[in-house]
């Protein structure tokens, strides 16, 4: 597919004003997208102060709210608009299923739809860990445990993700790594790409 093909179909005619209209999108995708914009420019300023080891991690959260100014400000925005997110992206599944525009010919834009909501659990769990207090620890090691069940490539999953059976300091780096780089890269492409399809598709199923 040539690149002005894509520029062309950005705003495509058969994506009519009506079905864009707030009363039957209720702009759910639009603030799922504002709010993953959030997440990257508080997320990019908390990475400053942030060290992916224990002591650093402590550390770093104990400065952002009590050393750095609007520290801890900073991590509130970011921790509220990430729940925000999941709840955006969820109430915008809903709205799908119940306006049927899940059905062909969206229903590959609805597997995309639906990677984006299991990428945001994913990010969001990511981000939890990042405290690596007693709680998110525990937390991903269940996490691990329930990855080591997985029939045939349960210890691949383990290694590949938190760097082992026992979570350690690698498990740490990696869940970093995975909510500050591999996640929202992917993220972003993926919403692209989203965005696209919903107008190269044209409708937005019915209206409410």
């Amino acid at each position: 597919m040539r690149f002005d093909n894509f520029i062309s179909h950005i705003h495509p005619i058969k994506l009519s004003a009506e079905r864009a209209r707030v009363s039957s999108t209720f702009c759910l995708g639009g603030a799922a997208f504002f709010l993953f914009v959030v997440l990257g420019v508080t997320g990019l300023l908390l990475a400053v102060y942030y060290l992916p080891t224990a002591e650093g991690a402590r550390a770093g959260i104990h400065d952002l709210d009590h050393v750095i100014p609007f520290g801890r400000l900073m991590r509130s925005i970011h921790f509220w608009a990430g729940q925000l997110m999941v709840a955006a992206v969820l109430l915008h599944i809903v709205r799908v299923v119940a306006a049927g525009a899940y059905m062909h010919p969206r229903h590959f834009n609805w597997l995309v739809g639906i990677a984006l909501l299991v990428l945001t659990a994913g990010l969001d769990f990511s981000g939890y860990v990042l405290r690596w207090d007693a709680e998110t620890f525990w937390a991903a090691q269940v996490v691990s445990n329930l990855l080591g069940e997985v029939p045939f490539i349960g210890s691949g999953l383990q290694q590949l993700i938190v760097g082992g059976p026992e979570l350690t300091e690698v498990g740490l780096l990696r869940f970093y790594v995975i909510h500050c780089l591999i996640g929202p890269s992917l993220a972003t492409a993926l919403i692209m790409f989203h965005f696209w399809r919903v107008r190269r598709d044209g409708r937005l199923g019915q209206s409410f």
